[in-house]
């Protein structure tokens, strides 16, 4: 994997800073001013608020794991497993099955009440993993764990927006995130994305008009990899040319990276890029995700960044949720302590592999059908193409998707689902992850081909 240069940043965008920010870093590089009026006002009950002073020698008379003093811990004697194996697929790169046992006192920990942060030893393994990859020194960030990426985003929105705040949204955005903007009623500001992702010259002019009586956004959130829906990558110099600007106006980068490992040559992220333009650090939260490399239904995933805001994450998971599923987070910490992290890498390019292999098969039929009727960028990564189909003079996907696609008996999502705003788009997300490429991708093109045409005819433009 490239690393950084370790030369001075360099960035249009850096060069006329505004008045500096009245926000605060503390020594630890994190960013209590970040924090929404909810999260800095809300603390992990007294009762386990005392877990982290567990330790050998001290008798406890509490029931520190469970945020119901009335429930307690059960007593492991009750539990019925002794082990649980599990039985591994050879590598996707070749070798053989294994089998390994999940027992002792990794199993205890996996059938008991845990950290609402997550399991020790998987956060540790995690905290090693983003230190390798991304180049992090241990120190001014940590590792929190959740019920899926998603899990921890939704959290991350309360912990760091009030009702009714202001937010940048790269658009076309991944729609999973509204639900809980418009819970919070929050004021979702649409930044366009051009080939590489969000865009820091519309970012900077948004940001360089707004107006003097409302409140500033203090928060941006962006997929930078194999972005879902539009398939684009943000190269490196489009990241440090966006920590730019948010240097400039002191913003926290919600960082939603699920694809990041689905790509064959890994681009620098945020988090790792982050401290050449903050050196002090605090100004990126990650979202890591095993959904798309281990399991989906494993519901796992991992937040990175400043200490206050994921500690603000863990409190709402200590009152929602107690934690994630234990038995999850041993389960793919046995399997990644097998591989190690020479081995989850070996993993992750294997899978890359595997779906640019298939983007190939499926943007070729996609060419076969579609060519001068619509265009897409070419994802380096994810799964997703995102076909823009204003060539053909179609405004509204919609309405050619309701209509004249589903009388051909084709279906794909209406680009007006990726958009806060839910304006007309006259693009389609299509997935090439496990829709059968020989048969179904090339006649579900042509299907999707003659719709378009039956919608030209329609508006005089045949």
């Amino acid at each position: 994997m490239s690393r950084p240069e370790d030369s001075a940043v360099s960035s249009p965008f850096i060069q006329s800073p505004a008045e500096p920010a009245n926000g605060s870093v503390n020594p630890n590089g994190t960013r209590k001013d970040f924090l929404s009026d909810r999260a800095a006002s809300t603390e992990i009950d007294g009762i386990r608020g005392l877990m982290p002073l567990e330790g050998p020698g001290i008798i406890t008379f509490y029931t520190p794991l469970s945020s119901n003093p009335s429930a307690g811990r059960p007593n492991p004697t009750t539990f019925p497993f002794d082990s649980i194996t599990l039985h591994m697929k050879p590598p996707l790169g070749g070798g053989e099955k294994r089998d390994v046992e999940l027992d002792g006192d990794l199993l205890d920990a996996a059938m008991q009440y845990g950290p609402s942060a997550g399991l020790p030893q998987i956060r540790q393994w995690l905290s090693g993993l983003q230190t390798h990859v991304h180049g992090r020194a241990p120190g001014n960030w940590t590792v929190s764990m959740g019920s899926g990426s998603q899990d921890l985003m939704s959290k991350a929105f309360y912990a760091v927006l009030n009702p009714g705040d202001p937010i940048l949204m790269e658009t076309p955005v991944y729609s999973g995130v509204l639900p809980t903007l418009r819970q919070l009623k929050a004021k979702m500001i649409e930044v366009d994305v051009d080939d590489q992702g969000l865009s820091a010259t519309r970012l900077e002019e948004i940001l360089a008009n707004w107006p003097a009586d409302q409140k500033r956004p203090r928060v941006v959130y962006s997929t930078p990899v194999g972005c879902n829906p539009s398939g684009c990558s943000a190269s490196k110099q489009r990241k440090l040319d966006v920590l730019a600007v948010m240097k400039k106006y002191d913003l926290l980068m919600m960082e939603d990276d699920p694809y990041y490992y689905l790509t064959q040559n890994l681009i620098p992220s945020y988090f790792e890029l982050e401290t050449q333009v903050f050196p002090e650090g605090g100004h990126v939260l990650r979202f890591d995700s095993f959904s798309k490399l281990l399991s989906a239904g494993i519901r796992l995933g991992f937040a990175t960044g400043p200490k206050d805001v994921l500690h603000a994450i863990d409190v709402n998971t200590a009152g929602a949720n107690l934690h994630t599923s234990a038995l999850s987070q041993a389960v793919a910490y046995k399997l990644l302590e097998t591989w190690g992290i020479d081995g989850f890498l070996s993993h992750a390019r294997c899978v890359a592999d595997f779906y640019a292999g298939r983007r190939d098969i499926f943007e070729a039929a996609a060419n076969k059908y579609l060519a001068g009727l619509a265009k897409w960028v070419s994802p380096v990564a994810g799964m997703f193409l995102w076909i823009d189909m204003s060539p053909a003079g179609i405004t509204d996907s919609y309405k050619l998707i309701r209509n004249e696609a589903l009388a051909k008996g084709v279906l794909a999502v209406p680009g007006q689902s990726f958009y806060p705003s839910g304006k007309a788009s006259p693009h389609v997300r299509v997935s090439f992850s496990v829709i059968d490429l020989d048969k179904e991708a090339p006649e579900g093109f042509r299907r999707l081909a003659e719709a378009i045409h039956d919608k030209r005819k329609e508006l005089g433009l045949e």
